[in-house]
């Protein structure tokens, strides 16, 4: 004989159908509780925000071109709710892992800010020639902390040639007989910073889309890394 408190719905949370009925919201929508771990729940959500297949689209609208609030008003659901599936969705990928070798290393930073151009924030990354994949990089100030912290990244990976302009950073802490300053050796990774630009909009020239925290700003760059990694692989 079937339990009185079974339902045809079950809780999100531990996937136990002892459901009861526990009242009505504001909205007169039935909600329910579930006996096993306490959850209350509705099943008909009005905000869009709640829907799988609307989350789902935050991301890749973010990794194209649109700012935060372009993907709130496409998708009809707050900038909250954006902010915190970025959040999420960039605290479940990891940084890219180096090679153990690679023959030709481009190395560049570009720049953007985050509030105000008062508060700059440079990307630092090493772009492999030949995958082209990004095996590593950093968020900070054009200094030389920053050139140190790219190097630790590294590791201990065997790099035939470091490839980099002449920021005087670069050749304090990369081995002189294997740096090569040039405009020529640099020229993938140059291309490649008009891929950040265009796909992700804080990183435009002349914005009025810019990032407003930090951590905000490092999780996008974070995503458009481990999707362009990715996008890669796929070749």
């Amino acid at each position: 004989m079937p339990c009185s408190f079974c339902t045809p719905w079950s809780s999100p949370t531990c996937s136990s159908r002892i459901i009861k009925k526990n009242g009505l919201t504001a909205n007169a929508k039935q909600r329910y509780r579930c006996k096993d771990c306490g959850l209350q729940f509705i099943t008909d959500y009005s905000y869009l925000g709640r829907l799988e297949a609307i989350r789902s689209l935050v991301v890749p609208l973010t990794l194209n071109g649109c700012g935060i609030r372009d993907t709130a008003r496409v998708l009809l659901i707050s900038p909250a709710t954006v902010l915190k599936i970025l959040r999420a969705a960039a605290a479940q990928v990891s940084e890219p892992e180096p090679p153990d070798r690679i023959r030709d290393l481009e190395l560049d930073e570009f720049w953007s800010f985050v509030g105000s151009k008062k508060s700059p924030r440079w990307t630092w990354y090493g772009l492999d020639r030949q995958r082209p994949q990004v095996v590593a990089f950093v968020q900070g100030r054009r200094t030389d902390e920053s050139g140190r912290v790219l190097k630790s990244k590294l590791g201990r990976v065997w790099v035939r040639a470091y490839r980099t302009d002449q920021w005087p950073t670069y050749a304090r802490f990369f081995p002189r007989r294997r740096h090569h300053t040039s405009k020529e050796g640099t020229c993938r990774i140059e291309r490649n910073h008009l891929n950040f630009r265009t796909r992700v909009k804080r990183r435009q020239r002349r914005p009025i889309c810019y990032s407003r925290s930090a951590d905000m700003h490092d999780a996008v760059i974070k995503l458009y890394v481990h999707h362009f990694n990715a996008q890669q692989h796929q070749l």
